[in-house]
């Protein structure tokens, strides 16, 4: 009987799932686990919220090799095209987080500091831009 109220779901599962199967050394696996315990959180949920995120926006695990990668002038213009690209990210959310400092507190060292930032990322990414002409 246990079976078949289960039908439904795994007939549902094999519409709407893949299964993805990996290889791996016991020992990742082991710590993997440890630290999923320690830390109160599926594996599972782990491993989909890595998969989505690097799926949005994957990151370079490509190998550098110091200034090798950087002889050419589009090189170091891409990289510094992604370096203004995280430093207007950071400069967006620090803008944020000062315009949600309550009124009262607008004349604190927190949003003095909060401003100093945002003026100072400006500021590099003005340098930047102009260094590399983008």
């Amino acid at each position: 009987m246990g079976d078949d109220l289960r039908k439904p779901q795994k007939r549902w599962n094999a519409e709407n799932y893949k299964q993805f199967n990996i290889a791996l050394r016991p020992e990742l696996i082991d710590a993997f686990r440890e630290a999923c315990t320690q830390n109160n959180v599926p594996m599972r949920a782990v491993l989909v919220s890595f998969m989505s995120e690097y799926a949005s926006a994957p990151p370079s695990f490509q190998k550098q090799k110091d200034e090798h990668n950087y002889r050419r002038r589009s090189d170091r213009r891409r990289a510094v095209g992604l370096i203004l690209s995280q430093l207007e990210t950071i400069r967006s959310a620090e803008t944020q987080y000062m315009e949600n400092i309550p009124e009262n507190l607008r004349n604190s060292s927190r949003y003095e500091a909060a401003s100093h930032a945002v003026d100072s990322i400006v500021n590099a990414i003005e340098l930047l831009s102009d260094a590399f002409d983008i």
